[in-house]
């Protein structure tokens, strides 16, 4: 009975952190030409520190719009693939970018935070239904 509850919980933070957390890209903000970050990506690993669970997770930069970027996570959750979009606001200060935001899923209010210096993006996340935690990731090389 508690491994169905376990899943659900593990499936709706991910959804969570993938939509709102995730909207940490390494990008920089002031840059004049918007679309040349587009397919820019990072990979790493999400964890759920309530529940113990984590996976592995990828970010790609697929747009822009009002100034904010438009970003895809996808990954594993509980042996799973999971997908989805999330609108990006970011500053840029001192040489990192700080990220920051409010999303709701399956019910949950979520807040996180996240900052982007040179490759390394790591972002924090706390939800009203207690799941909280955090996301690692490393930019992938330039294509070329």
């Amino acid at each position: 009975m508690n491994a169905p509850s376990r899943k659900n919980h593990a499936t709706t933070l991910l959804s969570a952190l993938a939509a709102a957390l995730l909207a940490g890209i390494v990008i920089p903000t002031g840059a004049a030409d918007a679309s040349k970050d587009v397919g820019k990506s990072w990979s790493g690993t999400w964890n759920n520190k309530k529940y113990g669970t984590s996976g592995p997770l990828t970010c790609t930069i697929v747009g822009e719009e009002n100034g904010q970027w438009i970003a895809k996570f996808s990954g594993m959750a509980l042996g799973k693939p999971i997908s989805y979009n999330a609108i990006i606001t970011h500053k840029e200060a001192g040489g990192r970018t700080t990220l920051s935001g409010t999303t709701k899923v399956d019910g949950g209010d979520y807040q996180w935070s996240g900052a982007i210096t040179g490759t390394s993006f790591t972002g924090t996340y706390r939800a009203s239904n207690g799941n909280n935690g955090d996301l690692r990731l490393q930019a992938a090389p330039a294509k070329k």
